[in-house]
Parts: structure tokens; sequence; C-alpha cells
């Protein structure tokens, strides 16, 4: 049995080929071209032309036949179309954050703010398309009474099939459904002046529908094959990790932050601060995502080290001996989401002194960015319990000290997988179960590759700098 599974991202398209019998046998990635994606804004027929460009020329080497179709895409967009199903101007993604002013407006609301928010998980911020759909509301965008709700990843899945659906998953990062009852709230949609049908069917993450002729004539794959819906790729990452299970964490440290737990049943702080989804199987996915990570990193050396030296050359540039004395880092120079949701908030360093150089400078960039993701991590396991096991991902695996970083001023044992595809091998999971070769999600499992022990003389070292980080970002909070 093969399976190909499409994944739409932010930058680009991903294809891969899954055996049964043999695992990854083939892989691709395409880039966007700017003009159908410049990250606030994607072009959604250019998305979908891309993605299957990008599944049709993997597949031109590839000798067998493919069994079923499985579809990832990212969170929080929002694509207007209308009654036939076109694209009514261009989706806004995740990183879109023009609604910020209608956010702030709401914001004052506090009774509102924390009523929507314990009913869907999903915080008041521009992130979330009901904000996007307020914000176009009240500037009088658009029709809103002939105008229907969707999504890039639903409208690639409608393009293959023909059939309207959002997933569950897809559906709970959108601040529209319950995450509770696992339905479209009524009053959020009437807060929102907006009828039930003018969004999608909620699907099961399981749920496919027949591959169109235009869509299998392009792939050159054959017509009414399942296309099977899946998730998000945040969600689709927990169970790409083979981390469905209570008490394991994933984090992913790449171009932004995020730590993830798969849950029984809904996990809410009182304050909003994190975030709860849904992945699959009646499992929600408590977490929290940072916007400052890598993108932190990649600022620095390339503004202020001007590509001079490589990241090795800057880690040797560290002074190991005055971790101490280097600056504090807030990590908020794209903005902050978890834990204090603020998109206008700015970053930058704090403590510096005529002898910083840029080792310390880089130093403090990696420490600011872990201590952001520990300060969300502090939060989440005060309302869902300690994980017994971090597994992460993401650019931070190319370096070493970053990674014994990571265990250090966590004080956990940090694990690392093979997990290059993790959220692409999340759709493929699901399409597996979908097509009767897996009773559940909780049969996907994945070995480690490496434990990361912390080094427990670096704990009163972090405390101490932790102490001074929260204290600036208290400082700096309006």
């Amino acid at each position: 049995m093969n399976i190909l599974a499409l994944e739409a991202s932010t930058s680009s398209a991903k294809a891969i080929i899954y055996s049964k019998s043999q695992g990854i046998v083939a892989a691709r990635d395409q880039a966007f071209d700017e003009s159908i994606s410049d990250v606030i804004t994607q072009d959604p027929e250019g998305v979908y032309r891309t993605l299957l460009e990008c599944g049709r020329t993997l597949l031109e080497s590839f000798e067998g036949s493919i069994d079923a179709i499985a579809l990832s895409s990212t969170w929080h967009s929002l694509l207007f179309i209308d009654k036939e199903g076109k694209p009514i101007g261009r989706t806004l993604t995740w990183a879109n954050n023009k609604a910020a002013e209608t956010v702030e407006n709401f914001k004052k609301d506090k009774d509102l703010m924390n009523d929507i928010y314990r009913k869907t998980g999903c915080p008041i911020h521009t992130t979330f398309p009901l904000w996007k759909w307020m914000h176009a509301k009240e500037k009088g965008n658009i029709d809103k009474d002939s105008v229907l709700i969707s999504s890039q990843p639903e409208y690639i899945f409608q393009r293959m099939t023909g059939k309207r659906g959002v997933s569950y998953s897809v559906a709970s990062g959108s601040g529209f459904m319950n995450i509770h009852t696992l339905d479209w709230d009524n009053e959020i949609l009437e807060f929102a002046d907006l009828s039930p049908d003018q969004l999608a069917p909620l699907r099961e993450p399981e749920f496919s529908a027949p591959l169109k002729d235009e869509a299998a004539g392009f792939l050159n794959v054959k017509a009414g094959i399942p296309v099977i819906i899946t998730g998000a790729d945040g969600a689709l990452n927990q169970v790409g990790a083979g981390a469905m299970e209570d008490g394991i964490m994933t984090m992913s440290v790449g171009t932004s932050g995020a730590i993830r737990m798969a849950t029984s049943h809904p996990i809410i702080p009182q304050i909003q601060s994190t975030w709860c989804y849904y992945v699959a199987e009646g499992k929600r996915l408590a977490g929290a995502a940072t916007s400052g990570a890598g993108n932190c990193v990649n600022w620095f050396v390339r503004k202020f080290n001007n590509n001079a030296y490589s990241y090795d050359e800057l880690e040797n540039m560290i002074d190991q001996d005055r971790l101490i004395e280097a600056p504090i880092f807030l990590p908020f120079i794209y903005g902050e989401r978890s834990p204090g949701w603020r998109g206008a908030r700015l970053g930058g360093f704090q403590q510096v002194r005529d002898h910083h150089g840029l080792g310390d400078l880089y130093y403090s960039i990696l420490e600011g960015v872990l201590f952001n993701l520990y300060q969300c991590y502090q939060i989440l396991t005060q309302v869902g319990g300690v994980p017994h096991q971090i597994r992460i991902s993401g650019g931070i695996e190319k370096s070493s000290w970053w990674l014994q970083m990571a265990a250090d001023i966590f004080q956990e044992e940090i694990y690392t997988f093979d997990m290059e595809h993790a959220s692409i091998m999340g759709a493929v999971a699901i399409a597996l179960k979908a097509l009767g070769q897996m009773s559940s999600l909780h049969d996907f499992k994945q070995k480690p590759k490496t434990v990361i022990k912390p080094n427990q003389n670096k704990a009163k070292l972090y405390e101490e700098r932790f102490e001074k980080y929260i204290e600036w970002y208290n400082k700096t909070c309006d």
C-alpha cells in the first residue's frame, strides 16, 4: 500500500510517498513563489497548483501505484469563498496581524474575552480567523451575508474532491468551534453575525472523499482514490512524533517555537496564556506557541553579525565562565504570542554593557528563546501536569550546545528523534488508520535517536537567569 502525502505550509509545498512495507521512499519540497505566498497572505489557487506540481514531480520517478492521498496544511488561515467555492481575495495566514486594532478594542471587554477563550481554547489575538473575520466585517471589506468561511486546507480538499468539509483539528484553531462540544459555537456565531451554513461541515480527521478526475489527471494517479482530510500541521506533528499518549510533550524550536501535550480533555488556564485545540480520536492538544525562535537567531546573524561568522564560530565565542553576566534577550522582535498574546510587543536586549561582544549577544538570544518556552511550560504544567518525556524537533537539533541548554533550563531529559517529516507523517498515520491499516494512532511509534541529560550544576545559574528574564518581561509588558 502506497500513500501520497501532500502538505501546504506557509512557505512551501511538501510531498512524500510512503510505502507500508518500506516507509518513506521519496520526498520533495517546493518553495512557493513570492507572488503566491508573502507569509501574511497566500494565493489559494497558487498554493493548490504548486502543491499538485510538487506531488506530480515526485511521482514521475515512482513506479508503483498510489492507493490514497493524505493532506496537511497550516492552522489559523482564513479564506473567503463564494457559493460556487471560488476564492474571494487571498488567504490570510496565521501571521497576518491587520486585525490588531479590532482585537485591542474587543480586549477591553474582559468578560467577553474570557468567555470566548474558555469556550474555544483560542486566546483573543490576530492569529485566529474569528478576529480576522470581525475585522473584515467591521471595515466593510466583504458582503457578510453571501460570503462563505473557508481556509487554505479546506480549499485544497474541496478542489481535489469537490466536497466541502473541515477537520475538527483545523476548525479548533479558528475561534468559531467550541473545544468542549466539538461543534460550531452558536453564541460565538451569533456574536460574529454568521450563520452555521456559512461554515463547512465538521469532519473527523479520518474523513475522506474520492479524488476528482481533474486532480487525478494532473497527478497521473487513479481517479476515485480516497483523499483523507486529516488536520493541521501542529496537531499532525504530535501524531507523527508518536506522542498521542498522555504525558508526552513535543517541543518544536524552528522558525518559531511551540510546546504541546495530547490530553484526554480540554485544558484551559483561568487567564488566557496557552491554547487548546483538537488532534484526533477525541484527544485535545494543550500547548503554547511563541513567535520568536530561529527567526531571532537568523535576524542576529544577518543584521548584527553581517554573516561574518558561522553559527559554530559564534557558539565558540560564548564565554562559558561568565554566562551569569550575559545580557537578557526578550525574543519578541516579531511580537508575542504565548503567554501574553501581545501582537505589537517589542523585543530586544537588556542589561548590555560595553564589554559584551558578539558571543555574549548570541548566547543571550539562544537563552531568551528557551526562556520564553520555559515560561509557557511553567504555565502549561500547572494545569496539565508535568510530562514524563519531552521530545524535541526543529533547527535546534543542529546545535548540540542549544540542545544541552534546553535540557539544563528545563532540568529534564530531552529526547531527539528522526522527525524531519513529523507533521506530514502524522497525516500518513491518520491515512493508515482511515484505510484500516492501523486500529489506533497510539500504535504509531517513534524510537528516540539521542537523549540529552540535564547538567544539575547548571540549575542554579538558569534559575537566577530566568528570574532576571521574568523581571524584564514584566517591566516591558506595556
